[in-house]
């Protein structure tokens, strides 16, 4: 939804979406190098004002500029920050009131207190779902771009230096490096690339990433347990034409071990290496009582990228270990949290 829709939208309802009876506001257009509105305010003779800033994209990168820039222009004691979108979600709520800042969506959730004003509506679904975007940065083949940029998040990249080092084309590479600009994940300057916010990116990546949009395949190997399963794939003799990488639990127990796990996940690169491990490993179809899933990727230029070997076993990288383990219903998110905490915290 573009800036100024949300700004008309939210002009036309405000009476709606802040129903409190006695209270009068003029809505003023705000300094352009400030803040984007004001809402002069009168309730019950306490007079104050509703700073506004409004947040058309619900990254989380923007999100996070919205927030500094509307409290760093709050100097009056009667100024309120005031964060207007589409939609705020439990979570963008929640960051909204640890920052000092009130909300108001669309959708209807509102949180602004001052003094002895106070509005809380909350637990309204959301009736702007945004549409994927044309150049969407988590996509299997620009996901490459990012996989890339946050491996060093300090580091500026020149459009053909990344596009040979990460095998794009550079006129793909330069119309996603815009995108990624507009949408506030990367910042360009100088004909130079640079990731911002990398922690906050993983935390967007997270949440439109789906572990199930893999093909899995579920088999039973005979070994008494995982340790005994990892064993026994590092003495098959896997040729470097198999393509394969260990990732969720077992991925992550080679590279920052935390989490007590039952099966075995690996990606395959295609139905030769499924056929491989069959044979190899004596596999049985198994539905219930599996230990090992085989995993053919929907992330098929990108999940196999910087993948590493561990202990005599192909481990994918730690984003994508980091990407597959959140959304594992079986302690994936403690799991992706210590591998963070291990790993992936000091790059960032």
């Amino acid at each position: 939804m573009q800036k100024k829709h949300i700004i008309k939208e939210f002009g036309r309802s405000i009476g709606q979406l802040l129903p409190v009876p006695g209270l009068e506001v003029v809505v003023e257009h705000g300094r352009a190098v400030q803040w984007d509105l004001r809402v002069k305010a009168n309730y019950q003779g306490l007079r104050f004002d509703l700073i506004i800033e409004v947040l058309p994209s619900n990254n989380l990168p923007v999100y996070r500029d919205k927030i500094n820039r509307i409290k760093s222009s709050i100097q009056a004691e009667h100024a309120v920050p005031v964060l207007v979108a589409p939609y705020l979600s439990p979570e963008r709520q929640a960051l909204c009131r640890e920052s000092g800042v009130c909300f108001v969506d669309l959708s209807g959730n509102v949180f602004v207190a001052h003094q002895s004003f106070y509005v809380e509506r909350i637990g309204f679904p959301n009736k702007y779902p945004e549409k994927r975007q044309r150049r969407y940065p988590f996509s299997d083949k620009a996901s490459l771009i990012l996989r890339e940029l946050l491996k060093d998040p300090k580091r500026q990249w020149g459009i053909r230096e990344l596009a040979e080092k990460i095998g794009l084309d550079p006129g793909y590479l330069s119309r996603m490096a815009k995108s990624l600009s507009e949408s506030g994940y990367a910042s360009r300057a100088g004909g130079k690339l640079k990731i911002r916010y990398p922690k906050e990116i993983l935390d967007d990546w997270v949440r439109a990433y789906d572990l199930k949009r893999n093909e899995h395949q579920r088999y039973f190997v005979l070994a008494p347990d995982v340790k005994s399963i990892l064993e026994r794939l590092r003495k098959i003799g896997i040729t470097r034409k198999i393509e394969y990488a260990l990732s969720v639990q077992a991925g992550a127990g080679l590279v920052a071990p935390h989490a007590v796990y039952k099966e075995v996940h690996m990606y395959v690169g295609n139905g030769e290496a499924v056929e491989f491990f069959k044979k190899e490993l004596d596999l049985k179809n198994a539905d219930q009582g599996a230990n090992l899933v085989l995993m053919m990727p929907y992330y098929k230029h990108s999940v196999f990228y910087d993948s590493r070997e561990v202990e005599d076993l192909r481990v994918v990288s730690d984003i994508q270990l980091y990407l597959d383990l959140y959304g594992y219903p079986v302690r994936g998110r403690e799991q992706a949290e210590h591998l963070y905490d291990k790993r992936l915290k000091m790059l960032f």
